[in-house]
């Protein structure tokens, strides 16, 4: 596994911990290092009363975010495999059945157990676990998007072009979905800086392209001159952009017609266009219309990587 960095960190204030971390994995970083600890929580290479490093030591050693380190720190003391000491560091607690009550937390202090019973050394339990963790597919994506309508349109282009499960949500519902296991989020290119700011691990955020203007026209005739274009889209965005394309493209704008599907008798007239271009989530309610020209706003590399991610 050539993009895992295995190390042991060593302090005098601290405990030996060894970790494998993936930086290119589908699985988040913070939960790499919230079930690598657990493991070695539960198997007792961590011994009750230990100091754990920095998350500062843990994030210059790996080159990852110190606030992806604390995070983990804190969904572990909150899980009550560890206690924060102010002004000394996070300590591994002593369990009892009080403490720790999660189910997932139980299955795998259990399967270390029975791995041990059956003559798995710790060290070997950590690089299967790794080797897992790194090889799981994400298929629960979050797309992190404010306005609403065009969020609606591009997660139906995700569900259309994948098999992933996908979900929408604004930027004030993000923290609430931060720590859910197995999600990974994706954006729109022009949002990393905003994101960045708010997701401790943005390595498990995917941002997207946009398709450009010529890969969206590919391979469409070309309409006659009289012709009338109609632009569908609940999406006033969508209509703004079509119509500077297509007039851009030499498309008399006399010729085309636009239609909000927000208005009331927004389909009025419209089996009288040559030809309807809509965004995919307005394609639906087209279904029984010819000639409709469905143009996608995520780039073709973009949804070949989402689709890697099933």
């Amino acid at each position: 596994m050539p993009d895992v960095a295995k190390s042991e960190i060593r302090n005098p204030k601290s405990e030996i911990m060894k970790l494998w971390l993936s930086k290119n994995s589908e699985v988040p970083v913070r939960e790499q290092l919230v079930a690598q600890i657990t493991l070695g929580i539960a198997s007792g290479e961590l011994a009750v009363g230990a100091r754990l490093p920095s998350t500062r030591e843990i994030a210059l050693r790996y080159q990852i975010h110190f606030n992806t380190v604390s995070n983990a720190y804190h969904i572990l003391a909150g899980q009550g495999w560890l206690e924060f000491r102010p002004g000394s560091g996070f300590y591994v607690r002593e369990l009892d059945a009080g403490r720790v009550d999660d189910p997932l937390d139980r299955l795998i202090a259990g399967f270390v157990r029975a791995a041990r019973g059956q003559g798995y050394s710790t060290d070997e339990i950590g690089r299967r676990l790794a080797r897992f963790l790194e090889t799981a597919p994400t298929r629960r994506l979050c797309l992190v998007e404010n306005d609403e309508a065009l969020r609606k349109i591009l997660v139906e282009e995700i569900r259309a072009a994948t098999d992933l499960d996908v979900s929408g949500i604004g930027l004030a519902d993000l923290p609430g979905q931060i720590t859910s296991p197995g999600v990974k989020f994706a954006a729109m290119f022009d949002e990393k800086k905003k994101l960045g700011e708010l997701l401790p691990d943005v390595e498990n955020c995917l941002f997207l392209k946009t398709s450009s203007p010529a890969a969206t026209m590919k391979g469409e005739t070309r309409p006659r001159p009289n012709d009338l274009i109609a632009v569908v889209s609940g999406w006033e965005n969508f209509l703004l952009l079509a119509k500077i394309m297509l007039v851009a493209a030499q498309i008399d704008p006399d010729c085309l017609v636009l239609r909000s599907t927000r208005v009331k008798s927004w389909n009025k007239g419209l089996r009288a266009a040559s030809m309807i271009i809509c965004d995919s989530l307005t394609a639906k309610k087209l279904a029984r219309y010819p000639n409709v020209r469905v143009f996608r706003l995520i780039s073709d590399d973009s949804l070949a990587e989402l689709r890697r991610l099933g």
